[in-house]
């Protein structure tokens, strides 16, 4: 597993046999580090050919507004920004995590918010797959 570290955030990250890189965010994410934070460990995701991100920060203290995250997902790659993720997420972030949802939404991402991890991997393992069939029809065509 990696680890990294960006002011007083930090996150681990590997990428599991599903194709799923797994990142676990910890200590107090602020506007200052967790964009730039969550936007490293999502670049090293996709360097290593991750199909798609399952991001748990539901035991870190998120102390960010929503229009401070979203402001990261403009500068975020097309490779990145192409991949699904999904968030596991504690009851007291539903609210940011709402916002940013829909505002990832509204920017043609697919990112959903749950509060198990095997729900998030089970959704993630559907919509892989859902994306290489379509891949693949369109491979067929071309």
């Amino acid at each position: 597993m990696d680890t990294i570290e960006c002011g007083t955030g930090a996150c681990s990250m590997r990428v599991d046999g599903d194709g799923i890189c797994t990142t676990v965010y910890s200590g107090l994410l602020l506007p200052e580090n967790f964009p730039r934070l969550a936007a490293r460990a999502m670049q090293a995701g996709a360097e290593r050919q991750a199909r798609g991100l399952l991001s748990r920060v539901d035991k870190a203290a998120v102390c960010c507004d929503p229009a401070s995250m979203m402001a990261a997902y403009r500068d975020l790659p097309a490779q990145v920004r192409a991949l699904p993720a999904a968030f596991v997420i504690s009851p007291g972030q539903v609210e940011l995590c709402d916002a940013l949802m829909r505002g990832a939404g509204a920017a043609g991402l697919l990112r959903r918010a749950f509060f198990s991890e095997a729900e998030a991997r089970a959704w993630l393992v559907q919509n892989i797959a859902a994306i290489a069939a379509n891949q693949d029809w369109w491979r067929k065509r071309g």
